[in-house]
């Protein structure tokens, strides 16, 4: 952290020394082991360091009756309400209905949270109270952010889209396409590159920007017939390699793309059309990935579950499009020249360069668009490290932004509904506190042997269960299904503990480079593997639990002396601190990486072709393709093929192709087929990976599922275990 001094010359960083963060942090352990040792029972009973209640009696209007149907009334309200809105139009008045219900339920359920205080004890009181705080801004925070949710609407920028698309064709503005990339693998630039010239849009430069100054980048760039640009340094990252760009290259308008992205043919004709308005800046689309998240796809949920980001992207984007505060993302969108040269360009001072220009452009008076169509597919991280690495770097940028008050004057120059966007992306940012802090402080208390909420359960069926029915249930249908609490908690508890490490060092030293700056997306691996050093606060959580439940209750049955009495309040704190361990043990599921071991992925398509070997033709239909390789049923029974090469043609796309056979077998009665293709020239390239990537094709679509498919996804993942059970041969 830098501190300005009267002359306004910044004085150097104070800096923490690791001795002194090592001491800080066994002082903390330390403490939390002596606390466990005062619990400890040494002579047969003691009832727990913090575990005597204060009694509290509720006003009279809040008390709870001794009914069980009348306690049940708000639950099944709220059960009720949670299946009728869902069959409801969507119209602004009925989400005005969902979002009363909502912040009503909510305001009851916080006004009842802060009467439950334990305050029997100094340090109960402490941790009782920071937990009600957490919850307090966690949920007021969540709330807040579907109530834009009344003006959701995801087709209103496609419809304008449709209106302009004429623009550009009529205009034939000149387009620079921009390809950034730094150490990543050429099979990605050359399939980027390919689909950039696939691009329906006639008037257009593509040009590699390559900060890595690789000699086979040059010779892939004249090979393409595409133009190549290389730096004599590596200044600023990639916003210093977009900088010197925009400094070489002269068109109006500039498409960029990173190197793990693959635009579609309509891409340029559904964005340029927007630019008409001489005040727009920037028009950005979302990001959507041809392979599973890496938990998606260690939990065997390929193809099923939405990513982490879908929500952020067909949600939070759309709605803030409403008050002018998109967030650019750093590749698939179009930008304004002159609007960036207005600026001074990308912003340098900062790890990443997107949202950060994007922030500039907006306090400098432009407007930017969000079109959410999928106009551009790309490639999630693999690995649970890489995928962190890559959220961290994401969160340091976000983090700085707030740290440029004279470049970036957020609270100076925006209006009151955009300031609060940024400060409810600000709280956002600690949402690692807040989930650290329903994580490890339940099962403090059930260690030592206090609540945490001061409360019989009857209470909290009364008060906590209706309110979490809706909490689970209603921003699932405002966010027209791209939102899931159950596994929204799930993303949170994966990125909290290296998050809550990250932030600290950011706050030490926001500016400085910490990890690496480009995200890994070349992974080849043959087994399962687990890291260690990042799941070990999943395993560590897990096994504490069990020996506490094995000491508080398996113990006393076998007569044998336990380490602490029972306490009023802990039937709700276990619920609690199972409900934890549940979600944590699917986390550490998800971080078993399971094996990639092909060069390319394999997509189910379904095309007619004729199999030519030896001149005798086979009829079959594609089990799946790649870009190496494609597999065939045959429809002949019988069949003998003469030779291992032969010609493919996929007979709809009028493409023909040299293959290699690389395997036979039987499925179902049926010969099938394993093939490798042998490219001749770029043009048939092109045309297979246009046929690959097409967004005709069924896994480009986004997953749908509902609130309940979402839970019951949950539990199967529980249920199964597949990272644990699955093997490889």
């Amino acid at each position: 952290m830098k501190f300005s001094s009267p002359t306004g010359v910044a004085s150097a960083p104070i800096r923490i020394s690791r001795f002194a963060w090592g001491f800080l942090l066994l002082s903390f352990v330390a403490f939390l082991l002596t606390l466990l040792l005062v619990s400890l029972n040494f002579d047969g009973y003691n009832p727990g360091l913090l575990n005597p209640l204060v009694m509290r009696t509720l006003p009279e209007r809040w008390q709870v009756s001794d009914n069980l149907f009348e306690v049940l009334v708000p639950t099944i309200f709220c059960a009720f309400a949670a299946f009728v809105v869902k069959v409801l139009p969507r119209r602004p008045w009925s989400y005005a209905i969902a979002l009363l219900l909502l912040s009503g339920f909510g305001l009851r359920y916080l006004a009842w949270r802060s009467t439950t205080i334990n305050t029997s004890h100094p340090l109960s009181f402490v941790l009782s109270g920071i937990l009600f705080l957490c919850e307090a801004t966690y949920l007021v925070t969540t709330t807040l952010q579907f109530y834009p949710s009344l003006l959701f609407d995801p087709l209103r920028r496609s419809r304008q889209a449709d209106k302009l698309e004429s623009w550009p064709i009529d205009t034939q503005a000149a387009v620079d396409i921009w390809i950034p990339t730094y150490n990543e693998a050429a099979r990605l630039i050359r399939r980027a590159v390919i689909t950039c010239k696939n691009l329906s849009y006639a008037n257009k430069i593509i040009t590699i920007l390559d900060d890595g100054h690789r000699p086979e980048i040059a010779e892939l760039a004249r090979e393409l017939d595409v133009s190549y640009l290389t730096r004599p340094d590596n200044s600023h990252r990639k916003a210093g390699n977009l900088n010197y760009a925009l400094a070489h290259t002269s068109c109006e308008f500039i498409a960029i793309f990173d190197c793990d992205f693959m635009p579609f043919p309509t891409f340029l004709n559904r964005t340029l059309g927007f630019f008409n308005d001489p005040g727009i800046a920037l028009v950005q689309t979302p990001q959507h990935y041809f392979n599973s998240d890496f938990h998606n796809r260690n939990l065997g949920l390929e193809c099923v579950m939405p990513t982490d980001m879908d929500s952020f992207f067909h949600y939070l984007q759309v709605v803030r499009d409403r008050f002018n505060t998109v967030i650019c993302c750093g590749t698939s969108y179009v930008v304004r020249r002159s609007a960036l040269e207005s600026i001074g360009g990308y912003v340098t001072s900062c790890l990443i360069e997107d949202h950060q220009t994007g922030t500039k452009l907006i306090t400098n008076g432009w407007q930017m668009v969000y079109l959410d169509e999928i106009l551009s597919v790309g490639e999630v991280p693999r690995t649970f490290r890489d995928y962190l690495d890559q959220r961290l770097r994401w969160m340091q940028g976000n983090f700085q932004i707030y740290y440029r008050g004279e470049e970036l004057p957020i609270w100076s120059r925006l209006g009151f509904w955009q300031k609060g966007f940024y400060v409810n992306l600000l709280f956002s940012l600690f949402t690692p506190f807040f989930r650290a802090a329903y994580i490890i402080l339940p099962l403090a208390s059930f260690l030592i042997g206090f609540t945490l909420i001061a409360a019989p359960p009857i209470e909290y069926l009364a008060y906590g269960v209706p309110f979490l029915i809706l909490m689970y249930s209603l921003p699932t249908w405002l966010s027209r299904d791209h939102h899931f609490q159950f596994w929204n908690e799930v993303y949170e508890s994966l990125f909290c503990f290296p998050a809550l490490v990250r932030i600290f060092q950011i706050l030490r030293q926001p500016f400085g480079i910490i990890g690496s700056i480009v995200t890994n997306k070349d992974y080849k691996i043959n087994r399962q593997t687990l890291d260690l050093r990042l799941a070990w606060p999943f395993i560590a959580y897990l096994a504490v639990l069990f020996v506490a439940l094995l000491l508080r209750y398996a113990l006393p049955l076998l007569h044998v002396d336990h380490y602490r009495s029972p306490f009023e309040g802990e039937a709700l704190m276990v619920a609690w601190t199972l409900y934890n361990g549940f979600l944590i043990f699917i986390c550490l599921l998800s971080c078993i990486d399971q094996p990639v071991r092909r060069q390319a992925d394999r997509f189910p398509l379904d095309q007619v072709c004729r199999l030519n070997v030896a001149g005798k033709d086979f009829w079959g239909v594609s089990t799946d393709f790649s870009e190496n390789g494609v597999g065939l049923v045959l429809t002949d029974k019988e069949c003998l093929l003469a030779s291992d090469h032969g010609v493919l043609e996929v007979v709809q796309q009028n493409i023909q192709i040299p293959v290699i056979i690389k395997r036979q077998g039987i499925q179902d009665g049926h010969p099938v087929i394993g093939m490798l293709f042998e490219y001749q020239d770029a043009k048939l390239e092109a045309a297979l990976i246009q046929l690959i990537y097409s967004e005709s094709n069924q896994y480009i679509r986004l997953p749908r599922i509902g609130t309940v498919d979402s839970l019951l996804a949950l539990l199967g993942t529980v249920w199964n275990a597949a990272p644990l059970l699955r093997r490889y041969s």
